[in-house]
C-alpha cells in the first residue's frame, strides 16, 4: 500500500478544524443560521486535501460518522463512498491496513452499514 495519512490522522484534523470553527463563532458571538453545520465547513477545508482514493474514502466516512444524522447531507457523501468503492476491494483495502485502524474503519463502515 502506497504512504498514506491514516484514519486517526484525518479524524484528528478533522476534528481540529470542528473545533476551531466552534470557537470561532463563539468568541465572535455569532448565531448558527439553518443548514450551518460545523462538520461542513471541516469537510470543505479537507474535499480536496487527499491523494488516494483510501484517504478520501476515509473522510467521507469520517464526515458521515460526525454528522450523526444531522443535515441534508447523507446521499451526498453516500454517493461519494459507492463512487469511491466502485474503485476499491474493500476487503484488501482493511486487509492492508494496521490491524487497530481497519478494525477502527471496519466499526465505522458496520455503523453506516456500508458492510
Amino acid at each position: 500500500m502506497e504512504e498514506r495519512v491514516s484514519y486517526a490522522e484525518i479524524r484528528a484534523w478533522f476534528l481540529e478544524c470542528y473545533y476551531q470553527y466552534c470557537q470561532t463563532k463563539l468568541f465572535h458571538l455569532q448565531q448558527w443560521v439553518a443548514g450551518e453545520y460545523e462538520f461542513g465547513f471541516a469537510y470543505e477545508e479537507y474535499s480536496n486535501a487527499f491523494s488516494s482514493d483510501v484517504e478520501r474514502l476515509m473522510l467521507e466516512v469520517l464526515t458521515l460518522i460526525l454528522a450523526a444524522g444531522r443535515g441534508q447531507v447523507e446521499t451526498f457523501h453516500r454517493e461519494r463512498i459507492a463512487e469511491l468503492l466502485s474503485g476499491i476491494d474493500l476487503q484488501t483495502l482493511l486487509a492492508e491496513l494496521p490491524y487497530e485502524e481497519a478494525e477502527e474503519f471496519r466499526r465505522d463502515l458496520n455503523i453506516l452499514k456500508l458492510i
